[in-house]
């Protein structure tokens, strides 16, 4: 899937690279919230979105149905027009750039061998919505005329060529990106055009996409204009865009199939990573590292750097992030500090149990955060606070709305990460941030890391950021940190061990540890407990050993953790014979 020109360049390459979506219908009996939340939640904010998000997914969950290809919807005899909505790098416009890229080359067998749908019948007529809206006297037809004969400096299109088209039902006609129209009014303006204008050429496929952030039930009918909703991709997707994207991009056969499988195992290795992997765009994100680098990185707090560097490039389009006259204040290399600031504290407003979406926060509240840390980012200009406030809107309107990045709208007047995994790791970076900001020894850090450690010390949502942080220490922080994890004495930990699981995590980031002592009693503990078969010791705790010892592969520890258990089974047999 593209990244705003790094990746796909060329429109041979999209059909080459392409995996179709599967998409699930949304529930025609459109399934509602209960009306009122719990009356505790009533007068807190952040409690109040938190609990409309758990609702949602219990909703999600409910109305299931089954999955099918997005062609499917275009080779429907019955309803040939449709609503895709999906999330930020969900893939709606690269979806809607194939299906004009495979009409437009007229090559039927490649069309017809990556799509059964034999859509290069059809003229393919592409609006993005966006620049629609900025022509709100033209109708749909003069808008494009103008746009071609302006846009794409091309001689007057010739009386008739479109009427033709439209009226024979042989355009393909993708309208996308609602939800980059401002706001509502303006939004119910378009959709009425565009109503208008399908009415007129009601035997013409068409497609409108949008984010489900900004869009509401009443804009189309449900009856004439299915709504489905883009899936991430499953495990065999994922497998299919390995192949696609190596074969368009090596040569040499051996080569080729040595980076797919290299990267297939990088995948299989690390769940987390794998989870990434299932939105589009952070998937061609990975592949895109995985390609020039030949291996996703070790350690994975360096995949996240790689990828948000990556994600905050598409606000800098040109570079520039367009700074005048979209931003006034802040320049690229102020955005990366911000949104460790922003999700640090996005992070201690509360989790939903949710290991993919980050915690969204409302409008109004978060341009009034954003302001603060604009103040504090460009301190020396003497900002005031409706100048940052200023600032914040204009990032939020023009920046977050019109580009896929690290921050997303992700409901009315609700904004979240992309994913939470981002997340997790900039909150990670913030807090070694302010740590080194102190100029503190590294055996001096107590403000910032060890009370961050003992205060959610295994609290859920706090546990990636912990793991997360702990990888990115000096050798001699990384040593301070298990110290405190392991003398934290936990509630129960004689039989649930979660102290010594912890630190056994940390040691599977491939943490920089200066202490061998240190290492050999932390698996020399786990292997203990994994042969031990002890009465204490569950079947759940076992499989969590079990997973601790098996996630030293590939990192300086596997080697001390299997000669630790290869000694105690030896022991073990040695016993039994005795």
């Amino acid at each position: 899937m593209a990244v705003d020109g790094q990746v796909i360049d060329e429109p041979g390459e999209l059909a080459r690279i392409f995996v179709m979506p599967d998409v699930e219908r949304l529930d025609q009996k459109r399934l509602t919230l209960p009306a009122e939340p719990p009356p505790e939640l009533a007068s807190d904010e952040q409690k109040h979105i938190l609990w409309e998000q758990q609702q949602a997914r219990l909703l999600r969950e409910k109305s299931r149905q089954q999955p099918i290809s997005a062609i499917k919807i275009l080779e429907s005899k019955s309803q040939p027009r449709a609503v895709i909505l999906g999330a930020p790098g969900a893939g709606k416009t690269t979806l809607i750039n194939y299906l004009v890229v495979t009409a437009a080359m007229r090559q039927q067998s490649a069309a017809k061998a990556a799509n059964p749908s034999d859509i290069t019948s059809y003229l393919p007529i592409l609006i993005r919505i966006r620049d629609l809206a900025r022509s709100p006297k033209l109708s749909v037809l003069a808008f494009l005329r103008q746009f071609i004969e302006n846009d794409l400096s091309l001689s007057a299109v010739p009386a008739g060529f479109f009427e033709y088209w439209l009226q024979s039902g042989q355009a393909l006609i993708l309208l996308d990106g609602l939800d980059e129209v401002a706001n509502d009014a303006q939004r119910r303006q378009v959709v009425e055009r565009i109503e208008a204008f399908l009415g007129s050429c009601d035997r013409c496929p068409a497609i409108i996409t949008s984010r489900p952030a900004g869009y509401r039930d009443d804009y189309f009918s449900r009856d004439n204009y299915p709504h489905y909703e883009l899936l991430p991709f499953d495990d065999e997707k994922i497998d299919t865009f390995i192949n696609h994207w190596y074969d368009s991009r090596v040569d040499l056969e051996t080569e080729r199939e040595r980076r797919k499988a290299s990267l297939r195992k990088a995948l299989a290795a690390k769940p987390r990573i794998q989870r990434l992997a299932r939105n589009p765009l952070l998937l061609t994100i990975i592949a895109l590292i995985h390609r020039y680098k030949a291996n996703l990185p070790k350690q994975r707090h360096e995949l996240y750097n790689s990828a948000v560097e990556t994600l905050i490039s598409t606000w800098d389009a040109d570079k520039e992030l367009t700074i005048r006259p979209v931003l006034q204040y802040l320049d690229i290399r102020d955005i990366r500090r911000l949104m460790k600031q922003l999700a640090y504290w996005i992070h201690t407003q509360g989790s939903v149990d949710d290991a993919e979406n980050g915690t969204q926060i409302e409008r109004n509240t978060l341009i009034r955060q954003l302001a603060r840390f604009i103040k504090e980012i460009k301190a020396t200009e003497n900002l005031q606070l409706y100048q940052a406030k200023e600032e914040a809107t204009a990032f939020l309107d023009k920046i977050i709305r019109d580009r896929a990045g690290l921050l997303s709208q992700q409901g009315q007047n609700r904004y979240a990460f992309v994913h939470k995994t981002f997340q997790e790791y900039l909150c990670a970076q913030e807090i070694l941030y302010l740590q080194e900001d102190q100029d503190v020894d590294d055996d001096d850090y107590v403000p910032y890391v060890k009370n961050h450690i003992r205060e959610h010390l295994h609290d859920p949502h706090w546990r990636e950021v912990l793991l997360l942080l702990i990888a990115q220490q000096t050798p001699r922080q990384a040593k301070a940190s298990l110290r405190t994890i392991l003398k934290a004495n936990s509630d129960y930990e004689e039989w649930l061990h979660r102290d010594l699981l912890l630190a056994g995590s940390c040691l599977a980031e491939n943490a920089e540890i200066n202490d061998q002592t240190l290492i050999e009693q932390i698996l020399t503990e786990l292997v203990n407990l994994e042969v031990a078969s002890l009465p204490i010791v569950s079947n759940k705790i076992s499989s969590q050993v079990f997973q601790a010892i098996s996630s030293q592969q590939d990192t300086p520890f596997a080697a001390t953790a299997m000669a630790f258990l290869m000694k105690l089974l030896v022991e073990d047999r040695a016993m039994a014979f005795d």
